[in-house]
């Protein structure tokens, strides 16, 4: 059959239009009444109120455009037009295939054109035939490797798949960093959180309920002991009985960081029995007693950075920290202690950690150039600040210039006017660079815009 014979041109006639929808353009009328040019002749308009309220099809005004042999358009019944090929006459035919020649593909023409017409609307069902489980195929440690790419708020709903999968969500190498900061953890959920076995969580700002352990999760068992290691809980919002709970489960931390927390003699006590603590945070903690400091002191003798400022200490849990810091300190923030640190304890400071190589004792107002000799014995530092310090005169920093090591020194505050500083920076030389440094980085687990890691750790997958 050739395409010449199946798609007959279609003849459109605008006079079998109905007569209430035809217009015509009357070309007689002035032109300054030029917006009645197009109009409706009332001679040929008919109004049918039904139909023209919307029910039923509108009228013909010609018999010729619907025959009684034209099964597409002749319904009587309440059924759907049927549009087939076999419910068509030849006239019907023909005006569709006029109709779809403008808008068809060549390759769809060609089908026309063969006589595939049933076939070009059919739609190809693709009926899965493989029913072969893949992940059977797999071992545990290649499907835990596709789970590690996925979120964590994802693996609740992966455990629900069947019995292995639930298995393997299980798998504590999941779980191994955690980042629930911001969050509110209502109680118990911390528990579980635990009894995963998490290594590095940051838990930065979060609302803690208490109990944050409940009976029914591993973590609530007597004999259960947390792998934890790198804990954050700055500025999060945790009552002192949640604290003593969480570190009566914990034994292997090496860095924590308690930013504005609350603490007790309680607290300090069950941190204490973490004897390996390497780096601690007490930034603007409130609560600090000497008891506490004495057994967090007397077990822990692997502390290398810690950062104790502004927390408003008496004279003596200072005196007493001065005396005790191990000698494994690294890194120490002192700042803050305003009229209650003096020479004396910088000289006990100086003396318990000879290995410093940065000090920061900013804001202790009472100490004087005498403290400056004293810092001249630390061999190894390299960072001192010594911001709004009033008492030091600023041709005692002068004496900084025998620390070979020595790369920075803060002293803001404006207390020193612009030639002075010029003087201070002659005497160090050019090694020294003054004022780099506005905040202090010791012992925080982030500094700086970083939120994804603490202590250069990945909190996330």
């Amino acid at each position: 059959m050739s395409r010449q014979s199946v798609l007959q041109p279609v003849d459109v006639n605008v006079d079998h239009s109905p007569a209430r929808k035809r217009a015509r353009f009357d070309e007689t009328v002035d032109d300054s009444n030029k917006s009645n040019l197009w109009i409706l002749s009332n001679k040929e308009l008919v109004l049918h109120e039904v139909y023209d309220h919307g029910i039923g099809r509108l009228d013909c005004d010609s018999d010729d455009l619907v025959t009684e042999d034209d099964s597409i358009f002749n319904k009587s019944e309440g059924i759907g037009i049927d549009v087939s090929c076999a419910s068509m006459t030849p006239n019907t035919k023909g005006k569709q295939l006029s109709i779809l020649e403008s808008t068809l593909t060549k390759e769809s023409l060609d089908k026309l054109s063969n006589g595939e017409w049933d076939n070009l609307f059919n739609k190809t069902t693709i009926k899965p035939t493989d029913k072969t489980n893949y992940f059977d195929t797999l071992s545990d440690e290649v499907i835990l490797q596709v789970f590690r790419w996925l979120p964590k708020s994802y693996l609740g709903d992966i455990s629900l798949v069947c019995r292995r999968f639930y298995r393997l969500t299980q798998d504590e190498s999941l779980w191994t960093r955690m980042d629930v900061s911001n969050k509110h953890l209502a109680a118990g959920e911390l528990g579980k959180i635990l009894s995963k076995q998490v290594v590095v969580l940051r838990l930065a700002r979060s609302e803690i309920m208490h109990k944050p352990i409940l009976p029914g999760c591993k973590a609530s068992l007597l004999d259960f002991r947390s792998r934890l290691l790198y804990l954050d809980l700055s500025m999060a919002h945790i009552s002192l009985d949640s604290l003593v709970m969480i570190f009566n489960k914990c034994r292997r931390l090496k860095k924590i960081s308690l930013e504005n927390v609350p603490v007790s003699d309680d607290v300090l006590i069950a941190l204490s029995a973490n004897k390996d603590i390497e780096v601690i945070n007490f930034a603007m903690c409130t609560g600090m007693q000497e008891d506490g400091l004495r057994y967090l002191l007397t077990n822990c003798r692997q502390i290398r950075e810690l950062n104790i400022a502004w927390t408003y200490l008496n004279g003596d849990c200072i005196e007493y920290l001065c005396e005790n810091l191990p000698s494994t300190m690294d890194r120490l923030n002192f700042s803050g202690c305003r009229k209650l640190l003096l020479d004396k304890h910088v000289a006990s400071l100086v003396l318990s950690c000879p290995r410093l190589r940065e000090l920061d004792l900013s804001d202790c107002t009472s100490i004087t150039g005498e403290s400056v000799r004293q810092i001249t014995t630390l061999e190894d530092l390299a960072f001192v600040a010594l911001s709004r310090c009033y008492l030091i005169p600023y041709k005692s920093l002068g004496q900084l210039r025998k620390l070979i090591n020595l790369s920075y020194l803060d002293i803001h505050g404006g207390y020193i006017d612009g030639a002075e500083l010029k003087e201070v920076e002659n005497d160090l030389g050019g090694s020294v660079q003054i004022n780099q440094f506005k905040f202090s980085s010791v012992a925080r687990p982030t500094v700086g815009m970083r939120r994804s890691s603490i202590w250069n750790m990945r909190v996330r997958d």
